[in-house]
């Protein structure tokens, strides 16, 4: 039998190089089901892939022809390595689907493998209430990746209410988004950036405070001075934005990150709960004249964090317009942060070339290997970024229809200057558009409208 084996083994080898099909049979007789799924994959054949790992570890593939009564432990590593195996195919599949524009579709491949945390490309894209149902469906068995894929649907599917609450003020919309946050965990964070960007008179916003479990106007403003004096930054910011003068909060939680970036040793994460929640200021607070200056601040800050996020969660496509973005805006106004645009651009030619043989898409291209000086600038940039805790979060956006042509009236991409392909996403301005693909990408890292006007961004 051992012969027999070998002699198959061979001849499937050989039909591989071949790449006959007719090797199919030789591997499921041999039970040489990783051969068997890497021939697939290598033809793109993926489907058939993922079928013949699922039927191993079904155990409709078997590894011998000798049956043995108890489970050895070399079954066990098989069932392991099958396990494995199919999540890998899965993966694959799901993310051809999910380039493809069928999230769906790619979501369902995670959930076959109960890969939660993963299961929600949705996040990346506009359909977001399949991974609130998928979630809120394991109730109590969730685990802290679901939790968190959760927490994160939820809130991209409160943003989806802006756009009715601006569009029709009503206590009911807002009723509506509080009761949805308050299905996610620790979700006190969630309902102050709620209440502090809705507009209203003293008594409507007082009402969402109620139902959010906050201090009223009076109380935010009282708090927010005593966190100051007591040197808590974070609380006193978030105050203020509760309170009846929310600008206050601006310079105070400016000049904090303006001290971070300063410093050697500053992250990300040290600066990115404060500028995120001040993103939460209401609009018609922000564009104050007498805001301008502090404004600026916040926009420039706001895109230089957001293209360290997008390096971060390989948004490659908006790296370069986030740079430049940012670079614009600190030639044309008058600021006071520790940026220098030549930093900027030093930066970027490091994540240009340090990641130019995995992002290249033409290898007609010569490809020039990055100099010393800037393997030490993208390497000082990768200890100021670290890794994405929310693994959903990874990878770029496409949305359904983004491979399909364009719409007979073509659209320029402000942002990379080429046709747009795809749905198209409209600025404030009415004129601007970009690909409702990087229009995602760029909210979840930037608030604010690459116009540079304060306007903040919802695509979703």
């Amino acid at each position: 039998m051992k012969y027999w084996r070998k002699l198959m083994q061979r001849r499937a080898s050989q039909l591989i190089e071949e790449e006959n099909d007719a090797v199919i049979p030789y591997c499921i007789a041999t039970g040489d089901v990783k051969k068997l799924v890497n021939f697939f994959t290598s033809r793109g054949q993926l489907k058939e892939a993922l079928l013949v790992a699922q039927a191993a570890c079904e155990g409709n593939i078997q590894s011998g022809h000798v049956s043995v009564p108890a489970v050895s432990p070399t079954d066990a590593n098989n069932v392991e390595d099958y396990n494995e195996l199919l999540h890998s195919v899965s993966t694959d599949l799901a993310e051809w689907y999910f380039q493809d524009g069928r999230a769906v579709l790619a979501a369902c491949c995670h959930l076959a493998v109960d890969n939660i945390e993963i299961s929600s490309p949705q996040l990346r894209g506009v359909e977001i209430n399949g991974p609130v149902c998928v979630c809120e469906a394991k109730g109590g068995s969730a685990t802290k990746a679901s939790r968190s894929v959760l927490c994160v649907s939820f809130v991209f599917f409160v943003y989806t209410c802006l756009k009715a609450v601006y569009s029709f003020p009503s206590l009911g919309y807002r009723s509506l988004q509080a009761d949805l946050l308050r299905m996610i965990p620790n979700n006190e964070l969630f309902l102050v950036k709620l209440c502090a960007f809705y507009p209203g008179c003293t008594a409507e916003i007082n009402d969402i405070h109620s139902k959010c479990n906050l201090q009223s106007l009076e109380e935010c403003t009282q708090l927010a001075e005593t966190s100051h004096a007591d040197g808590n930054i974070f609380d006193t910011v978030k105050y203020y934005l509760l309170s009846s003068e929310p600008e206050k909060a601006l310079p105070i939680g400016i000049q904090f990150v303006k001290e971070q970036i300063s410093t050697s040793d500053w992250t990300l994460d040290s600066i990115c709960p404060v500028l995120d929640l001040l993103s939460y200021i209401r609009t018609e607070r922000l564009v104050l004249h007498k805001c301008s200056e502090v404004r600026n601040e916040l926009l420039i800050l706001c895109g230089y964090t957001g293209a360290l996020l997008a390096i971060r969660r390989h948004y490659a496509s908006i790296v370069p317009a986030l740079y430049e973005y940012t670079s614009q805006l600190l030639k044309r106004r008058e600021v006071c942060v520790p940026l220098q645009i030549e930093q900027l651009s030093l930066e970027l030619d490091a994540w240009r070339a340090c990641t130019c043989s995995s992002n290249k898409s033409n290898e007609d291209i010569p490809y020039t290997p990055p100099s010393e000086s800037q393997k030490k600038v993208y390497s000082n940039l990768l200890q100021q970024i670290k890794e994405e805790p929310l693994k959903g979060l990874i990878g770029p956006d496409y949305v359904t229809g983004s491979n399909l042509p364009s719409h007979s009236d073509v659209h320029v991409s402000c942002l990379t200057g080429l046709r747009i392909q795809g749905p198209v996403f409209f600025l404030e301005d009415g004129k601007s558009a970009i690909s409702l693909n990087d229009a995602l990408m760029w909210a979840k890292v930037n608030p604010f409208s690459p116009l540079g006007t304060g306007i903040r961004l919802n695509p979703f």
